[in-house]
């Protein structure tokens, strides 16, 4: 399926997505490597890991990488860009290279792709959406933009929510996934999401989970939240995997 090309793994997701049949697909960059390697790490307003205090997130986070399902998909960060994070990565996923691919699949020279191809199925979805984000994201930008069932939003932090809220928040993804079959979720919740794939896959593997990250920023907030939404460089980026040789 995956063969480690930035273009056409795009076009193998987006394929995925025309079939319309259940899969998941979650992706781990540098924030999640770090937090994984037990590293302070953070994004600025949006959320912050301490290796003393979180130890019990980043465990959540590890055993998110452990499905050996084959409609499940991982993305990691790019061996040219961040040779560390991806191994990193890498060592904890027991997925074959097939269900393997870019973590910025959405992002720097697929980022337009993204727009011009992924939204308007996500518009036209013919099953139910649902949203699951950043709660500082206006609603009714989120329906003006996907048209969405449902919004759960990540309230602060996302790892200290996570950390607080752990049954609560379970309970209310099985309330989400299991009410109907090939619904379209889409995750844009940080390191966070990662495990709330996980969780929702293992609840109702009959659903589409698609982690956006930030590809959707720009219309969601209404301003550029990445480099990649704005810069030249990084628009026009096409990502590369690590050499043969070098594996």
């Amino acid at each position: 399926m995956m063969i480690q090309d930035f273009r056409k793994d795009f076009f193998t997701m987006l394929a995925l997505l025309d079939e319309k049949m259940p899969f998941a697909f979650s992706r781990y960059n540098d924030g999640e490597a770090l937090i994984l390697a037990n590293q302070k790490v953070g994004c600025k307003g949006e959320w912050e890991y301490n290796p003393k205090k979180h130890l019990s997130f980043r465990a959540d986070l590890r055993k998110s990488l452990l499905s050996k399902d084959s409609r499940f998909f991982y993305g990691v960060p790019s061996w040219d860009t961040s040779p560390e994070m991806h191994k990193e990565v890498l060592r904890y996923i027991q997925a074959p290279l097939t269900q393997i691919t870019f973590a910025a699949l959405f992002a720097n020279a697929n980022h337009d792709l993204f727009l011009k191809e992924c939204l308007p199925r996500i518009q036209q979805w013919p099953q139910d959406v649902y949203f699951i984000g950043n709660s500082r994201i206006d609603p009714r930008l989120i329906h003006k933009t996907i048209g969405v069932k449902e919004i759960f939003p990540i309230q602060g932090d996302c790892v200290r929510f996570w950390v607080k809220n752990k049954n609560e928040i379970l309970g209310y993804l099985d309330w989400m996934a299991t009410r109907s079959d090939n619904s379209l979720f889409l995750v844009a919740a940080g390191p966070l999401g990662k495990i709330l794939i996980h969780a929702l896959w293992e609840i109702a593997p009959t659903n589409i989970y698609l982690d956006i990250g930030s590809a959707l920023d720009p219309l969601l907030f209404g301003k550029s939240t990445r480099a990649y939404h704005k810069d030249a460089a990084n628009r026009s980026l096409i990502l590369q995997w690590q050499p043969k040789q070098n594996l």
